[in-house]
């Protein structure tokens, strides 16, 4: 095995579940960059059918070699649920990006770890400590002054970009769980399986044919989506899930520079405002997880001498 790959796996899993979560970030910024050049010539749902028969086709050599058997899992209910919640996020998400601008739909998704934390803590039961409340909600915050509502932000695109962060939220949990017992390999199929039968019938009914350009970006969408959505998968099954998705802040940069590549777009001095206190809020958010995680190696060593964690 590989240093750096024994090197990773060393880290701490809320550690792991960061840098999956960051690399699938850079990842998914280049698929709404060719979502959005997509949506110039077909509907959103036919792009998100596109993408789920697309990843099915690049699964099905390990389907057919035996790496992956979908058919052999015990929670078929449970990956339609996920699927479910996974695909309404996905369509949401793709008419987002190709109703705003990519940063604006990036900056409205960020109030997507508010939602985690609330359905980490009320359905979940997971253990929320006031500064993770505290740093998510000042991350929040930042959103807003980045998205700044009274200025008219609240259009039409954005509220479809926050519908799509609160699915997104629900759908962390679902594959949470699913995690415990599955594969992120199997998660990735059952998705592509399940989003596919879905979305067939939307597709057909807005169908319109893309030229040559356009079923490249359908391609890379499907693999960038496909491998991002991996690395995602991995991220909410190494860390806590309202400690990783935080983390979801640092993909504004990706945008930003994106944006700005590809069609010009410069940002509002809010914008950088807003993501100053994002970015913080995550990094103080990793700190806090570090200290913690210390702590309880303490505590675990001389109970008796270990002050309780606030």
């Amino acid at each position: 095995m590989l240093p750096v790959v024994l090197w990773f796996r060393r880290l701490p899993p809320n550690v792991q579940g960061a840098a999956w979560l960051v690399s699938g970030g850079f990842i998914f910024t280049s698929s709404g960059v060719m979502i959005r050049l997509l949506s110039q010539q077909i509907d959103s749902v036919q792009t998100a059918f596109f993408r789920a028969v697309l990843s099915v086709v690049m699964l099905l050599p390990l389907i057919l070699s035996g790496r992956v058997q979908p058919w052999t899992s015990k929670r078929l209910v449970g990956h339609f649920w996920r699927t479910l919640a996974g695909t309404a996020s996905m369509v949401l998400g793709f008419y987002a990006v190709s109703m705003l601008p990519l940063a604006d739909a990036t900056a409205i998704a960020f109030s997507q770890p508010l939602f985690s934390v609330v359905v980490a803590a009320a359905i979940a039961g997971e253990k929320v400590r006031w500064r993770r409340w505290t740093a998510t909600v000042v991350g929040f915050a930042g959103v807003l002054v980045m998205v700044r509502p009274g200025a008219g932000s609240l259009q039409l695109g954005a509220l479809v970009a926050l519908a799509n962060a609160a699915m997104v939220a629900f759908s962390i949990l679902l594959v949470k769980r699913l995690s415990d017992s599955e594969t992120p390999l199997m998660i990735l199929t059952q998705f592509a399986i399940f989003s596919t039968l879905l979305l067939v019938l939307p597709a057909i009914w807005v169908w319109r044919w893309p030229d040559a350009w356009g079923w490249t970006l359908a391609v890379g969408i499907a693999l960038s989506a496909t491998v991002g959505q991996y690395f995602w998968v991995q991220a909410f099954k190494s860390g806590e899930m309202s400690a990783v998705a935080p983390f979801e802040y640092l993909r504004l940069p990706f945008a930003v520079f994106a944006g700005w590549l590809v069609w010009g777009e410069m940002p509002v001095i809010w914008t950088y405002v807003g993501a100053s206190i994002v970015i913080a809020s995550a990094l103080y958010i990793a700190h806090r997880e570090h200290q913690l995680a210390r702590e309880r190696r303490r505590a675990a060593i001389n109970p008796a001498n270990s002050p309780p964690v606030p």
